[in-house]
C-alpha cells in the first residue's frame, strides 16, 4: 500500500484477560477500540513481531474482576497486538482483526485493498525465499531473520463502510457513545500532546504511557525499514504525528459535528 493514503477508522472488538487497568490488576477487559490509522503496521524487536495501529483513537469498555466492575475510557495513540494469535488453529484473539469494521469517509480504498493492508507478517530464521520480503534482520551472532507477508487471512470478514454520509451514520449514530468523547478530545487538541494518550498494549496486558520504555523502545516499523532508520518511540511518534496532521488538514471528513 502506498503511504499517501489518508487514514481509515478501524473499529475493533477487544476482549482480554489478566489486564491491568490502573490499580485494577488481573481484570477481564471487554469493549471496543476506535482508531484512525493509515494501515495495520508491523513492528519487530529482536524475535518479537507485533501488529500496530498508529493514530488518534479511543477505547471504551468494562473491566471486571470478581464482583467488581468499572467503566474504562482511554484515549489512544496506538493499539498493539500479537498477530500470531490470528491463525486459524488459535482461539479468538484479544484484538479481533479477523472481523474488523473499517470506515473510509473519503472512499479512497476498495475492500480488496483493505484486506491487503491486514495481511499477516511472519518472521523466519535462516536464508529463506519469500515472495513478499520486507526486511532482513541480522542480530549479533545469530542466524538472520527475514520478515515477509504470509497470506493466511482467507476467512477475514471486513465490514467496509465507505462514503462520508455512511461514515457519519456509523460513527456519530450507531457508535456515538464511542465517537462523541473522541471528537471532544480531538476538538480540545489533547491528542497533540502524546503524553495525554495511552498505548493499548494487548501483549503486555496494559494501557501504557507513550514513553514506557518496556513497551515502546527499540521497535522497528517493518514497512518503513528501507526508508526510515528511526525506531521505537521516535518512529511510532512520527507516524502518529503524520496521521494526526492528515486528520487535521481534512477534519471535515473525519471529525463530524454531533
Amino acid at each position: 500500500m502506498s503511504h499517501v493514503h489518508t487514514p481509515l477508522f478501524w473499529l475493533i472488538d477487544v476482549e482480554s484477560y489478566d489486564f491491568q487497568v490502573g490499580a485494577f490488576k488481573d481484570a477481564d477487559l471487554k469493549g471496543k477500540a476506535l482508531i484512525l490509522s493509515n494501515q495495520l503496521w508491523s513492528i519487530i524487536r529482536g524475535t518479537l513481531v507485533y501488529s500496530i495501529l498508529i493514530g488518534p483513537g479511543i477505547f471504551k469498555g468494562v473491566a471486571t474482576r470478581g464482583k467488581i466492575q468499572i467503566d474504562v475510557l482511554e484515549y489512544l495513540s496506538a493499539l498493539i497486538f500479537d498477530p500470531t494469535l490470528l491463525r486459524l488453529d488459535e482461539p479468538l484473539p484479544q484484538v479481533d482483526i479477523v472481523n474488523p469494521e473499517v470506515i473510509d469517509p473519503l472512499s479512497a480504498r476498495k475492500q480488496e485493498e483493505i484486506i491487503t493492508v491486514i495481511r499477516n507478517l511472519v518472521v523466519e530464521k535462516g536464508n529463506i525465499l519469500a515472495a513478499d520480503t520486507l526486511a532482513t534482520v541480522q542480530m549479533k551472532a545469530n542466524v538472520p531473520q527475514t520478515a515477509h507477508y504470509e497470506e493466511i487471512f482467507k476467512r477475514i470478514n471486513v465490514s467496509h463502510v465507505s462514503g462520508l454520509q455512511r461514515a457519519k451514520f456509523i460513527l456519530a449514530g450507531t457508535n456515538g457513545p464511542l465517537y462523541k468523547p473522541f471528537v471532544e478530545y480531538y476538538n480540545e487538541r489533547k491528542f497533540w500532546s502524546r503524553e495525554k494518550t495511552k498505548v493499548m498494549a494487548a501483549p503486555f496486558f496494559k494501557f501504557s504511557s507513550f514513553v514506557d520504555i518496556d513497551v515502546m523502545s527499540d521497535w522497528m516499523i517493518v514497512e518503513k525499514a528501507g526508508a526510515d532508520s528511526k525506531t521505537g518511540m521516535e518512529a511510532i511518534g512520527e507516524e502518529f504525528e503524520r496521521t494526526l496532521s492528515i486528520v487535521e488538514s481534512q477534519s471535515e471528513s473525519f471529525i463530524f459535528e454531533l
